[in-house]
């Protein structure tokens, strides 16, 4: 027996907030110039990359924590593993309780967005 298929939601973003755009937004919603911003931001990012390298787990309280997670191949053995064994390495991103909170099911809005197929592939499409 061959069950009907199940149709699950997936998110669609809808655009993008880069870089230079949340620079503005905390600008204007502070006394510091965008420039200020944008080299606190690029600062930061500095500093998270060389806190990680140096195999710390990155906390800002309240945004969440970034650490280096890594997959590969395992061996039989303890004697045998190895570092060549290391095929990917990812940040990690773990949301602390302030972005957390735009996860919360009873604040967000959810619709329907139309398919259409591109090579016989079926592709959601914003229906506005």
């Amino acid at each position: 027996r061959v069950d009907a298929p199940l149709y699950y939601g997936n998110v669609q973003a809808i655009g993008t907030a880069d870089f230079e755009v949340l620079a503005d937004e905390i600008a204007y919603a502070t006394t510091l110039t965008d420039g200020d911003v944008a080299n606190v931001l690029r600062a930061l990012v500095k500093q998270m990359k060389k806190h990680l390298a140096d195999g710390k787990i990155v906390k800002l309280d309240g945004f969440g924590s970034f650490k280096f997670q890594l997959s590969g191949k395992g061996a039989a053995i303890e004697k045998e593993y190895t570092t060549s064994l290391i095929k990917k390495m990812n940040i990690q991103f773990r949301p602390g309780r302030l972005i957390r909170e735009v996860q919360n099911l009873t604040t967000l809005t959810f619709k329907k967005v139309a398919t259409k197929k591109v090579n016989n592939v079926e592709v959601e499409e914003d229906d506005n």
